[in-house]
């Protein structure tokens, strides 16, 4: 179905958090874009401010196109000191927030996996993999919305050792300073979605088994260690439900019988004119986390990435493509080759520096 709009209307989001905690914070301005063309339209040269309730200022500053960032050092944000953000556009239109109050950060409880099997939808395979959980517990005068970011970390290797690699056509036999050089390498980055919960119609400020990420052991990354790294947040009951319309949104746009949309929730006004539509949120929170690791669980069969190796020939594999990496395996005798990315595990998307917090 395409829905007959005409006129549709450009209107300003403003997306941007203060949390306590984190080393910089990022406001977002942009414009809506078209259902037919939904790209991201930043809005450049904006003068961005957060504002405190004592007109303490501090001013942002514009990394790329639509992208505002500020270095706030976290002794100058004061718990329970109320802030609100200011965003001035290139033609002078001027955007405000609400006040919102920094409240101190509620510790993580608990967090926990468990192997849990799946069934694929498609194919109707069964599989197996770690189903990741969280626990929140918090006092009866503290928030009782939450929400969580959260990134993975894991390690992996190659497929075997350099022993040395040609080059060119000369077939040089060049041998690296340190062959096991990029053999193992870390890879990982925040996880999309919104994980987010609430308390509010508990009895108690507690509740168990949150889901968090489901991590299948048909993909390498529970093969040698596993890290997931939890960033708990917690929202004011209109920051959560704007988060929350947001993920209903998210995940449930495409069905059939989904929820009729309703208006956008903001904190945002044009000070001038108090009846233009405004998207966005702005957000306080005080940050706290928890970190996991996940060593190899050895009754988990977990495959390697698939790497085609053969025995190398100079007649069938001399010419390249260059540079034609080799493993000398003397148990058999062999020298074995295979593809760039089989031998440098940095080609897969990975670092082969190790993590400060790795164990």
């Amino acid at each position: 179905y395409e829905a007959d709009i005409e006129d549709e209307p450009s209107l300003i989001s403003i997306e941007g958090s203060l949390i306590k905690g984190e080393e910089e914070q990022t406001v977002q301005v942009s414009t809506t874009a078209s259902l037919d063309y939904p790209v991201f339209f930043p809005v450049r040269g904006c003068e961005v401010n957060l504002l405190d309730e004592f007109d303490n200022t501090f001013s942002y500053r514009e990394v790329s196109g639509g992208i505002y960032k500020a270095t706030i050092p976290d002794e100058e944000l004061i718990l329970g000191r109320y802030y609100k953000l200011r965003v001035i556009t290139g033609v002078g239109a001027v955007f405000e927030s609400d006040y919102e109050m920094l409240n101190p950060g509620i510790e993580v409880d608990s967090l926990y996996y468990e192997i849990e099997d799946k069934v694929d939808n498609i194919s109707g395979e069964a599989y197996t993999g770690l189903q990741f959980y969280l626990d929140v517990k918090a006092g009866d005068d503290e928030s009782r919305y939450f929400r969580w970011r959260i990134d993975e970390t894991y390690e992996y290797e190659s497929f075997a050792p350099i022993s040395y690699y040609y080059l060119d056509e000369t077939h040089t036999q060049i041998y690296p300073a340190d062959a096991w050089e990029v053999f193992t390498c870390w890879q990982g980055g925040e996880i999309s979605g919104l994980f987010q919960s609430s308390t509010m119609n508990l009895t108690q400020n507690e509740k168990k088994r949150i889901y968090l990420n489901y991590v299948s052991a048909r993909t390498e990354r529970l093969r040698i260690k596993y890290s997931l790294f939890v960033r708990q947040y917690t929202l004011s009951e209109n920051a959560y439900e704007y988060f929350e319309q947001n993920r209903l949104a998210t995940e449930e746009g495409e069905g059939l019988y989904t929820r009729q949309p309703r208006q956008p929730i903001t904190n945002f006004m044009n000070v001038d004119d108090e009846s233009e539509r405004v998207l966005g949120y702005f957000w306080v929170s005080t940050l706290t986390s928890k970190r996991i690791f996940v060593p190899r669980i050895e009754e988990m069969d977990v495959p390697a990435e698939e790497c085609a190796n053969w025995e190398y020939s100079d007649l069938e594999d001399g010419e390249g493509p260059f540079p034609i990496y080799l493993y000398d395996d003397k148990a058999n005798g062999k020298l074995i080759t295979s593809s760039r990315d089989c031998f440098d595990c940095t080609k897969r998307g990975g670092t082969n520096i190790k993590p400060d917090y790795w164990e």
